[in-house]
Formats: C-alpha cells, structure tokens, sequence
C-alpha cells in the first residue's frame, strides 16, 4: 500500500502536463463532492486550495502556474494569467495563515474522496517544480491530519 509520501513523491517524476491533467480531473471530482455546496462557495473553496498551496513556500512559480491553469481559468475567466494569480495571492497579505487555517477546517469537513481529491490537487501543485520542500510538506502535512 502506498504512502502519502509515495504518492507525493510519485506526482514530482510526473510531466507538467500529466500533473495539469490530473488538477484539471481532481477539481472536478472536488466540485461533485461538494454537490450540497453553493456552486459559488465550491468553486470558491477549490481556488483558495489553488492559491493556498501555491504560495505555501512564498514563490509561485511558473510551473505551478501552469499546473494550476485550466482550474483558475475556470473558475476566473479564460486568459486569466499568472500576474493576475499572483495579485490575488498577494492580495491574502497579513491573513495568509488565517487563509490556510480556514481552509484546512473546511477540508477536514467535507467526506473522505472529496478531501483526498483536494489534497491530490495541492500535492500536485507542490509537485510541479520537481521537489517537494519543507515549507510544502508541512502545508501538506496540516491538509492531512
């Protein structure tokens, strides 16, 4: 049986388009998993996943942009880029951690697949850049407990 970590570490030897692949899949299974949501607040809830974990570390990176694009876009607008990303990131300022403290809460409320789906979606955005770092793996380890 495979490990978080296995898992995790599985998703860094993946191809950029394989882990966009797989975030593009997982927010849709997000989005079915929170069919007693406000389709507002689901969207809402996966975007915050989104903008959380790509700044868990304090860099967006490009590959993480690019990973995560089809679900911004989605739920911004097509076109929607990554200096535009970056300013919504930038705009969390000070309440960043209160941001991912909020969502954790809400993660841990939701049913066992849709959680394991939004987790795969920020595991696989840690994964982009080919490494998993301290500051990701303890975003991901708070997602997880």
């Amino acid at each position: 049986m495979a490990t978080i970590m296995d898992i995790l570490n599985d998703m860094t030897k993946k191809s950029k388009a394989e882990l966009r692949t797989l975030v593009d899949n997982l927010a849709v299974e997000a989005l079915k998993g929170m069919h007693s949501y406000d389709i507002k607040d689901a969207c809402c809830t996966i975007l915050t996943a989104v903008l959380a974990t790509v700044s868990a570390d304090g860099y967006f990176s490009s590959e993480e942009f690019y990973v995560a694009q089809p679900v911004i876009e989605a739920l911004c607008g097509d076109g929607f880029t990554y200096e535009q990303t970056l300013d919504m990131i930038r705009g969390c300022g000070a309440d960043y951690k209160e941001v991912q403290n909020m969502l954790d809460a809400l993660i841990d409320s939701l049913d066992a697949d849709t959680k394991a789906a939004l987790f795969l979606i920020c595991g696989a955005l840690c994964a982009a850049d080919k490494q998993l770092n301290a500051a990701e793996l303890r975003w991901l380890d708070k997602l997880a407990g």
